[in-house]
C-alpha cells in the first residue's frame, strides 16, 4: 500500500471514529437534558428485581441491565404498587414505578467506602402521625408514634398492612408496622426519631422487603431517590461488571448468550452491509443498461419511416400509369 492510500485509508478510520463520538455525546447530551441527571444510567448489579433465579427477561430487570435514570420531583412523581394496582399502572412487569435510592440517605459507609444505590420497587407510602406522641425531657415517646396510610385509607394505626397476591408469583406481603418486631421497634432499637416513607422491596425478596426491624435501612424520604427507572438496555452492563471485577455469579446464563449474540449482530451487520449494497448496486445498474439496449433495439428495429410513409412527399402514381409532359411556354 502506498503513502497516499494509507494516508486516505487513515483519514477515512479517524473521521468514522470522529462521527461515532460526536453521535454518542449528542445522545448522552440529549439523555441527559430529559432525565435531567447524570449519568442518566445505571448498571444492575444484583438479582433482586429478576423474575427467575436463572433466566433473564427482556423488559424485566435482571443483573447485568442498564437502565435509564430520570430525577424525580416529590411524592407526586413516583407511584407505588399500592397506588399502581387501583390504577393499573405498571413498570417493568409489575405495578408502580421502580426508583433508584441511597439507603438512609447515605453516600459513603462507615469505612469511606460508596454508598451503592439500591434499585427496588415503593411498596407504599406511610406518613407518621404524631397527635398522640408527648414531649419527653430524657428520651422519645415510642409508645404513641403511628402511621397513616392514605393509600389504604388507615390513619392513625401501627396494625400489620397485609397485601395479597403481590408481584410474579402472587404471594402475600405482611408488613408489620409496631412495636412488636415491627418498624417502630427498629426505631426503638436505635433510638431515632420515627419518620415516614416509602417501603419498598425488590420484585425477586418478596416478601421480605427493605424495612424489617432487623434490618438497616429506613422508610426512603424523597431526598434520598436518586430517580426511577424509565428504561433499559438488557445484557451490555455485564461488560462493565467483567471489567470492574464485580461478583458474577447471580447472572443469568441466557444474559451472556443474549449479549454475545446481540454484539455479534453489531459487529456482523456493517461488512454484510457493504458487501452486499454494492452488490445491488450493481446488479440495478446491469438491469438500467439492459433495459437501454432493449429500447435501442426495438428503436432500431422499427427503422425511419418514408417520406411517403409519413405523407410529407409527393404523392406517387400508378405503376399503369403514365406522366403526361406540361405544355412547352410561349417564349418572350
Amino acid at each position: 500500500m502506498d503513502k497516499k492510500k494509507l494516508k486516505s485509508t487513515l483519514f477515512d478510520i479517524g473521521k468514522d471514529i470522529l462521527i461515532a463520538f460526536v453521535f454518542v455525546c449528542i445522545i448522552m447530551l440529549a439523555l441527559f437534558a430529559y432525565c435531567g441527571i447524570w449519568p442518566p444510567m445505571v448498571v444492575v448489579e444484583s438479582g433482586s428485581m429478576q423474575r427467575h433465579n436463572d433466566t433473564s427477561v427482556i423488559g424485566v430487570i435482571d443483573t447485568g441491565d442498564m437502565v435509564f435514570v430520570k430525577k424525580v420531583n416529590g411524592v407526586d412523581d413516583v407511584v407505588t404498587y399500592v397506588d399502581g394496582e387501583a390504577t393499573g399502572y405498571s413498570k417493568y412487569g409489575n405495578y408502580g414505578d421502580v426508583i433508584i435510592y441511597r439507603p438512609n440517605g447515605m453516600t459513603e459507609e462507615i469505612d469511606g467506602s460508596a454508598v451503592i444505590p439500591i434499585i427496588h420497587r415503593p411498596v407504599v407510602w406511610i406518613d407518621i402521625n404524631t397527635s398522640k406522641v408527648s414531649p419527653m425531657a430524657n428520651g422519645i415517646d415510642f409508645d404513641n408514634y403511628t402511621f397513616d396510610i392514605p393509600s389504604l385509607g388507615l390513619y392513625g394505626t401501627t396494625e400489620n398492612i397485609l397485601l395479597s397476591d403481590y408481584g410474579f408469583w402472587n404471594q402475600e406481603v405482611l408488613i408489620n408496622l409496631g412495636m412488636s418486631n415491627g418498624l417502630l421497634k427498629y426505631y426503638l432499637n436505635a433510638n431515632k426519631v420515627p419518620h415516614g416513607g416509602y417501603i419498598t422491596m425488590g420484585d425477586h425478596n418478596v416478601p421480605s422487603y427493605d424495612q424489617p426491624y432487623y434490618g438497616r435501612y429506613e422508610p426512603v424520604l424523597p431526598e434520598w431517590i436518586v430517580g426511577k427507572a424509565i428504561g433499559e438496555i438488557p445484557w451490555f452492563g455485564l461488560v462493565k461488571l467483567k471489567v470492574t471485577g464485580a461478583n458474577l455469579q447471580g447472572v443469568p446464563s441466557n444474559s451472556w448468550s443474549g449479549l454475545f449474540i446481540t454484539i455479534a449482530i453489531i459487529l456482523i451487520l456493517p461488512f454484510t452491509l457493504d458487501f452486499i449494497l454494492p452488490k445491488i448496486k450493481q446488479l440495478r445498474k446491469k438491469r438500467e443498461g439492459s433495459e437501454e439496449v432493449k429500447d435501442a433495439a426495438t428503436d432500431e428495429k422499427d427503422g425511419p419511416q418514408s417520406p411517403e410513409e409519413t405523407g410529407t412527399g409527393p404523392p406517387s402514381l400508378p405503376d399503369n400509369e403514365e406522366t403526361v409532359p406540361e405544355p412547352p411556354q410561349d417564349v418572350l
